[in-house]
C-alpha cells in the first residue's frame, strides 16, 4: 500500500513542481514582453512604427497577450491600426513545434486579430489569402531573455482594378539577445506586380544579417541581401530590363567611433541596348563620433513624429485650436531641424577624422567608368541653420578638404553626349584625353588644384555655375560672401538670425548689392513664418548674378 502511494505522489508532485514553475515563469513573461515592445518602440522610431500592448490576460499555464501596431507614416497611415494576438504558454519545456522539445520561459504563437478588422478589410484578407491566415509567428523566448523566432506570410494573390499582384511566402528568422542583438534571416519567393502597361518581377530575395549593436535607434553589424532576376517593363517600352542585385553593409563601432561600409552590384544588366553591364558602388564613412549619432537619431525620432502628425489642411485650420495644434508641430519641426545641423556639425562629425570615400565603377560592351570621391571634414563649430544660409564658398571650403577624380572612355557614353561636354571642356572642369574623359580636383581648403590648373575655390565654385548664370560680381564683395559686410555677418551670428535691424543695416549699407538684400529679406521672412508655425510658400531664389548656392 505505501508503495502504490509512493508511486501515485510521484505524479502529483511532478504536476505541482510543474505547476509552480509554470505559474513563475509567466510572471516574468509579460514583463519581457513589454520590455521587447519598448526596444521596438525605439528601434523604429524613425520609421513611424509604434508598437502598444492592448491587453494581457493570464490563466493557470499561459497568456493572451494582444497587441496593435500603428503606422505613423504614408502612405501606410492609411492602413490604421493592426492587432494581433498572442497565445503563449509558460515554460520551462516545450513539446512540438519547430523541433520535438524546445526549453525556454515561454512559447508564444502570434496571428493577425481578424475579428478586430473592417468586415470589408477581412473579406479582402480572405480573398487575397485563399482563406489561409496572413501571418503565423512563432517565437520562444530563452530564460535569459533571449529568443528565437520564426515569423511566415502565406502566399497573396490579388487581381484588382486591373493590377495583378502575386506575392509568395515570406519568411523572416532569428534569434536575439536581451539586448536585441543578434541573427536574422528573410526568405521570400516570387514577387510580380504587373498591369496593362507596366510588370514589375522579383524571382527571390534573401536577406541574411547579424545585429551586433544598437546606435541611435539604428542596428549595426552585416548585412547580405540578394536579389537576383529583378525585372521590370516601364510604361511605353516592349523590352524589359533586368539585372541581379546585391547589397552589403558593415557597421561597426571601435569605443566611441562608428564606421560604416555599403555596397552595391548591379549585373547581368539586360534591356539597355547595351549602354551598361555592370555597376559597383561603394560608400565607405569613418570617423562619426558615436554619442553625437545617438543624439541625432533622438532628434531624427522627433522630427518623424512632428512630421507624422502635420495635417495641413482647410478642415485642421479652421478652428483656433487646430491652427494652434499646427503651429506648435511647425514649431517643432522648426527646431528639430535646427538641432540636428549643430549636432552633426558640433558632434557627429570630428575634425580631420571624419572620411568619406565613395567609388562608382560602371562596365558596358563599350568601355568602362570609374568615378572616385574621397573626403575627410575639416570643419570647426557648430553653426546653426542661419549662419549655413550666409555660408559663401571659402566657408565650405574650410570643411572639407580630399580628391574627386573621374576617368571614363568616351564609347561608353551615348551618342551626342561628347557635344554637351563640350562646355564643360572649354571651362576646363573636364579634360579629353584621347578616347578618354578625365577630370581630377584636389581640394585644399581655400585652393583647388583642377585638372593641373592652381585656382581659388571660389573660383572653381564659379565655375559650377550653368552658362549664363555667370554675371558679374556684387559691388563691395565677391561670390564668397554676398557682398555682405564681416561685421554684419557676426551680428547675424551672435544674434540667431536675420532681424529686422539686420535687414535694415543691409539696406543702409552701400555696398550690400540690392539682390543679396532681397534675398535676406525671404530669408528674414521665412524665418518669422517658421517661427509663427506658418508653411512659406515659396523658397527664396539665389540673388542675379551671385554664383552661390
Amino acid at each position: 500500500m505505501k508503495k502504490l502511494v509512493t508511486l501515485l505522489s510521484v505524479p502529483v508532485v511532478l504536476l505541482a513542481a510543474w505547476g509552480g514553475t509554470n505559474w513563475y515563469v509567466g510572471q516574468q513573461t509579460e514583463t519581457v514582453l513589454k520590455q521587447f515592445i519598448e526596444q521596438q518602440n525605439q528601434a523604429a522610431a524613425q520609421s513611424g512604427l509604434k508598437q502598444e500592448l492592448v491587453s494581457y490576460e493570464k490563466s493557470a499555464f499561459g497568456a493572451k497577450a494582444v497587441t496593435k501596431l500603428q503606422m505613423e507614416i504614408a502612405p501606410l497611415k492609411d492602413l490604421g491600426e493592426i492587432q494581433f494576438i498572442s497565445d503563449i504558454s509558460n515554460g520551462p519545456i516545450f513539446l512540438g513545434g519547430g523541433s520535438a522539445v524546445q526549453f525556454g520561459s515561454a512559447r508564444i504563437n502570434t496571428r493577425l486579430d481578424m475579428d478586430a478588422l473592417t468586415a470589408e478589410q477581412r473579406d479582402w484578407l480572405t480573398t487575397a489569402f485563399a482563406g489561409k491566415a496572413p501571418l503565423e509567428g512563432h517565437t520562444v523566448i530563452g530564460f535569459g531573455g533571449g529568443s528565437s523566432y520564426d515569423f511566415t506570410t502565406n502566399p497573396l494573390k490579388l487581381d484588382q482594378d486591373g493590377t495583378t499582384a502575386v506575392v509568395d511566402s515570406i519568411t523572416l528568422s532569428g534569434t536575439s539577445t536581451a539586448n536585441m542583438l543578434g541573427e536574422i534571416n528573410v526568405q521570400a519567393g516570387k514577387i510580380e506586380v504587373k498591369d496593362a502597361t507596366t510588370q514589375f518581377s522579383l524571382p527571390s530575395m534573401s536577406v541574411d544579417g547579424n545585429v551586433t549593436g544598437m546606435i541611435g535607434g539604428q542596428a549595426l553589424g552585416t548585412f547580405d541581401i540578394k536579389m537576383p532576376g529583378v525585372s521590370f517593363l516601364a510604361e511605353g517600352t516592349t523590352v524589359p530590363v533586368s539585372f541581379d542585385l546585391a547589397m552589403q553593409s558593415d557597421s561597426q563601432r571601435n569605443d566611441n567611433v562608428l564606421a560604416g561600409k555599403v555596397a552595391v552590384q548591379a549585373s547581368n544588366i539586360k534591356g539597355v541596348e547595351d549602354a551598361l553591364s555592370k555597376v559597383d558602388y561603394t560608400l565607405d564613412i569613418t570617423g562619426l563620433d558615436v554619442a553625437g549619432v545617438e543624439e541625432l537619431g533622438k532628434i531624427q525620432a522627433e522630427l518623424q513624429s512632428a512630421q507624422n502628425q502635420m495635417a495641413w489642411s482647410a478642415e485642421s485650420m479652421e478652428t483656433p485650436e487646430g491652427q494652434q495644434k499646427q503651429q506648435e508641430l511647425m514649431t517643432k519641426l522648426t527646431e528639430a531641424s535646427g538641432k540636428m545641423v549643430n549636432v552633426m556639425f558640433g558632434k557627429v562629425l570630428k575634425t580631420d577624422q571624419s572620411h568619406l570615400h565613395s567609388v562608382l565603377l560602371a562596365e558596358s560592351p563599350k568601355g568602362k567608368l570609374n568615378a572616385d570621391i574621397d573626403l575627410t571634414y575639416t570643419g570647426t563649430g557648430a553653426p546653426d541653420m542661419m549662419a549655413l544660409a550666409s555660408y559663401g564658398a571659402n566657408d565650405w571650403a574650410k570643411m572639407m578638404k580630399g580628391k574627386i577624380k573621374l576617368d571614363a572612355d568616351k564609347a561608353l557614353l551615348p551618342p551626342g553626349t561628347e557635344m554637351l561636354l563640350t562646355p564643360l571642356t572649354e571651362q576646363g572642369l573636364i579634360a579629353m584625353d584621347g578616347e578618354k574623359i578625365k577630370s581630377d580636383l584636389d581640394l585644399a581648403g581655400e585652393n583647388v588644384t583642377l585638372n593641373g590648373k592652381a585656382m581659388t575655390f571660389a573660383d572653381f565654385v564659379a565655375m559650377l555655375a550653368p552658362a549664363g548664370m555667370g554675371g558679374e560680381m556684387p559691388a563691395g564683395g565677391d561670390s564668397a560672401d554676398m557682398g555682405i559686410p564681416e561685421d554684419i555677418l557676426k551680428q547675424i551670428e551672435t544674434e540667431g538670425g536675420i532681424t529686422p535691424e539686420i535687414i535694415q543695416l543691409l539696406e543702409e549699407s552701400d555696398d550690400v548689392p540690392k539682390e543679396t538684400v532681397e534675398l535676406m529679406k525671404q530669408l528674414q521672412q521665412m524665418q518669422q513664418q517658421m517661427g509663427e508655425g506658418k508653411l512659406p510658400e515659396t523658397a527664396p531664389a539665389p540673388p542675379a548674378g551671385n554664383n552661390k548656392e
